[in-house]
């Protein structure tokens, strides 16, 4: 093992400081959504909730990009540590990898436009797609750059990439709320912070030299390895932001007395995931990086964070039992005593599971196993739909599917690591996935 890979991934303080940008994050967002609720009109406001939750789920696909250029960056870096070049004659920039990448997404995006257009943005017109477009093609190099970092553990450049665009965005809703703006300007806050990335290029020396980066090997393999990470963060969405869609369709049978215990189910479904699941995001570069070290026993290397978060989510499950109820009906009057102590520290527990499988996915990522990462979260989704569609009462088929479906993704990404790791110990030779 070289030195480089036997090396603390992070310290403490890094730690620490990631986790305060992932906070300052999420309290953005909220704040933003409050400002949003207070200064616009009832109409106006419904508006730009559609338009920020469209946006937001097509910025979510591009996180693949984060992880992927994590990866190939990363694994470039511990290679040349280690004397490992294979003195490829052909070299890429990978920030055009994921330009391109962005621009097929973004081409994507506007071939389906016909399909829910009239749906989703009705009043709101060709210029705010256009604009949405735009800064998706933009965002794809924000993301780049925050796997970048990641990948050369420029920590503190990390975070702050993190956190910055939710401090912008807040700072610039503020402005327009103080101002009397109307919609137009709350949406290009949120879509201006897809361009923060210019703004590190200037101050940024880690951030300029990833600019200007370039990388041994093929950019065609390259850029299907970011597109294959792609489809397995809208696999990711549908599993974690998508779910509750999932839950109301399989539910739309059902008589209207439910409608209030589906309502909470969702609630509590988002409510015991965020505790986990927000702060897992935000560290997935960190994560990349841990694994990429322990390419010579990845299995081993899982051992220690799956028990971390099965251990975690037993605490959360026992905590949710004993006081969810009561918090739950404090914060959401209209459905109290709708959801049990019970149900809820079993949701807690599926948290932890669908986390599990985050994790198990990632390690397989960091492998270079590119089809084993999207095939886990395949599964995963098609058996926890499949599961709702079973003739059960609700709590029953959600919490099913809840766990059958992480737990079906995560075995499938263990044995093809296990898989991997055998082919890799027989063979010398690389092995392109």
């Amino acid at each position: 093992m070289s030195q480089e890979s036997s090396e603390t991934v992070i310290s403490r303080g890094q730690s620490l400081f990631i986790t305060a940008s992932s906070i300052i994050s999420a309290g953005s967002t909220f704040l933003v959504t409050w400002l949003a609720a207070r200064s616009l009109t009832v109409e106006d406001n419904k508006d730009f909730l559609v338009f920020w939750s469209l946006t937001s789920l097509v910025f979510a696909t591009l996180l693949g990009v984060q992880q992927e250029s994590a990866r190939l960056i990363g694994s470039a870096r511990l290679a040349a540590s280690s004397q490992q070049s294979k003195e490829e004659t052909q070299t890429y920039r990978p920030l055009l990898v994921a330009g391109r990448v962005g621009l097929t997404c973004t081409g994507i995006f506007l071939a389906l436009t016909p399909f829910w257009l009239d749906s989703v943005l009705p009043d709101q017109g060709l210029l705010t797609l256009a604009l949405i477009a735009v800064a998706t093609s933009a965002y794809a190099l924000h993301v780049y750059f925050i796997g970048a970092m990641a990948g050369t553990r420029a920590w503190t450049e990390y975070a702050l990439l993190i956190s910055t665009g939710g401090i912008f965005c807040f700072t610039a809703t503020l402005l327009a709320s103080v101002l009397g703006a109307g919609l137009w300007a709350f949406q290009l806050a949120f879509l201006a912070t897809a361009f923060l990335w210019l703004l590190f290029l200037v101050f940024s020396p880690k951030v300029r030299l990833a600019f200007h980066l370039r990388l041994e090997g093929n950019p065609g393999l390259a850029y299907r390895g970011m597109l294959l990470a792609v489809g397995t963060s809208v696999a990711m969405a549908a599993m974690s932001t998508g779910f509750p869609i999932f839950l109301e369709a399989s539910s739309a049978a059902a008589d209207e007395g439910q409608d209030a215990l589906l309502a909470a189910i969702i609630l509590g479904i988002s409510i015991t995931r965020a505790p986990i699941m927000i702060p897992l995001q935000t560290f997935q570069g960190v994560a990349v990086s841990y694994f990429l070290n322990h390419l010579d026993r990845p299995l081993t290397a899982l051992v220690k964070p799956i028990a971390g978060l099965l251990a975690l989510g037993v605490v959360g499950a026992g905590a949710a039992y004993l006081v969810g109820p009561w918090l739950f009906d404090e914060i959401y009057e209209k459905y109290a005593g709708q959801l049990s102590g019970s149900f809820l520290a079993a949701l807690t527990f599926a948290a932890a599971l669908l986390a599990v499988t985050t994790l198990t996915g990632t390690a397989a990522l960091a492998m270079g196993a590119h089809k084993t990462y999207l095939a886990g979260w395949i599964l995963t989704v098609l058996l926890a739909f499949c599961c709702l569609l079973l003739p059960l009462d609700l709590e029953g088929k959600t919490l099913l599917a809840l766990v059958a479906g992480p737990l079906a993704g995560a075995g499938l990404h263990l044995v093809g690591i296990r898989v991997l790791s055998s082919l890799k110990a027989d063979s010398p030779a690389p092995i392109e996935h």
